[in-house]
């Protein structure tokens, strides 16, 4: 089959490797020459385990362009364009101009995976008179070939039956459960998914503050209520908050929402409360082990939202260079693949330059690190390091001095 890409981001591109591997015809656009230009010379404009492989791999059966004529013949477009907030609700500029280009030079079944709020696969369907799916991505930066090739579940949101299963077969390979829905519950359940974890993260980091007013250790506490299956133990773990291109839009976007159709999502925005002070709780545990930070070095370990990533966009380490630079610090960096402005140093360089340190991303490599770190002020924002192992002047999240 002839699959189209509009949007070449890190859910355009696991699609389209994905579905290469299976043997389609790839054709992808989007609208950055750059981007193009590069995935024409086998570079991945990002950083995704694999993904430079699989491109690679599937090379032959994969065109890039910045010319929507090229969808012409295509059976199938997905439309995998960002839905980003502007003043806290969602912008659909970019599905809607999609939507209109496509119009123009294709017949095809559009497949919409850009995460949207109820009611746009409808608009979509107005502008273009076609059939229309919604079929929301639920991957996870770090793992999208694993998340795209081994979903949980597919959903697929259709008015039209027989668009319902082109898109159903196209899946067939994953083996996942399908869920057969209308375009709008399609839509809302994406919402609700990302809530749903949202506020998880945000409750156990609530009770992460907890802890370390009672000499509690939040990973204990965290452990054992996750052995009930009710509860489960996946995003449980107590930190700095969430970051990223997912959470911390579709919780704006989807409160937003509800207030414009009547209603308030109360526990979603309590969510984004708590996520919001998070930042904060770094600065104040910092301040605890080495006093006031004007004047000082602080080391940031980590700028990326998330390990096995580059991402920075939303990053809660980026937050918290801002609120030390803000507070009179010198800040330097060390992620092994994300960049901003901030001084980025070697890892070793990072650590003996510091006055103070603040671990922000959990990556693999920061475990371990105890003897360099030991005897300077550090902050373990992602629990990482083994406490026993730290001297005094050492906070982390969650828990309390003993």
């Amino acid at each position: 089959m002839r699959i189209g890409i509009v949007g070449l981001g890190v859910v355009g591109l696991s699609t389209g490797v994905v579905l290469a591997e299976q043997g389609h015809e790839i054709v992808g656009v989007d609208i950055d020459q750059g981007r193009v230009h590069g995935l024409q010379c086998r570079r991945p404009p990002i950083y995704e385990p694999g993904l430079e492989e699989a491109l690679n791999r599937n090379f032959e059966r994969m065109k890039f362009s910045t010319d929507y004529s090229s969808l012409s013949d295509a059976e199938v477009i997905f439309i995998t364009v960002s839905t980003p907030t502007v003043d806290g609700r969602i912008y659909l500029g970019y599905v809607f101009d999609a939507a209109r280009k496509i119009k123009e030079v294709a017949r095809g079944v559009i497949a919409i995976k850009s995460t949207v709020v109820p009611g746009t696969a409808r608009k979509v369907k107005e502008i273009t008179n076609l059939k229309v799916v919604s079929n929301p991505e639920f991957l996870r930066e770090g793992n999208a070939l694993h998340d795209t090739e081994s979903p949980d579940r597919v959903v697929i949101g259709s008015d039209d039956k027989e668009a319902g299963d082109l898109i159903q077969e196209l899946w067939s390979f994953t083996k996942a459960p399908v869920i057969r829905t209308t375009t709008d519950e399609a839509e809302l359940i994406k919402y609700a998914a990302n809530s749903f974890l949202a506020v998880k993260v945000s409750f156990i980091n609530e009770i992460a503050n907890l802890c370390e007013r009672l000499n509690c250790d939040v990973n204990v506490i965290a452990r054992a209520i996750g052995l009930d299956k009710r509860i489960s133990p996946y995003f449980l773990s107590a930190g700095l908050g969430w970051g990223g291109s997912c959470f911390p839009k579709d919780t704006l976007a989807i409160t937003s929402f509800a207030r414009d159709v009547g209603e308030k999502l109360r526990i979603v925005e309590a969510a984004i409360e708590v996520n919001q002070e998070r930042p904060f709780r770094a600065l104040k545990l910092l301040k605890e082990v080495m006093g006031e930070v004007r004047g000082k070095t602080v080391c940031v370990l980590g700028l990326a939202f998330k390990p096995n990533t580059d991402d920075t966009r939303e990053s809660v380490a980026l937050k918290v260079v801002n609120l030390l630079r803000q507070e009179g610090a010198m800040v330097i960096a060390y992620d092994p693949k994300a960049r901003s402005d901030v001084e980025m140093v070697t890892l070793d360089e990072c650590i003996t330059r510091a006055d103070g340190v603040i671990i922000a991303t959990e990556w693999d490599e920061f475990r371990g690190l105890e003897p360099k770190l030991r005897g300077k002020p550090v902050v373990d924002g992602r629990r990482v390091l083994d406490p026993a192992k730290m001297g005094q002047e050492f906070r982390a999240i969650g828990l309390g001095v003993r």
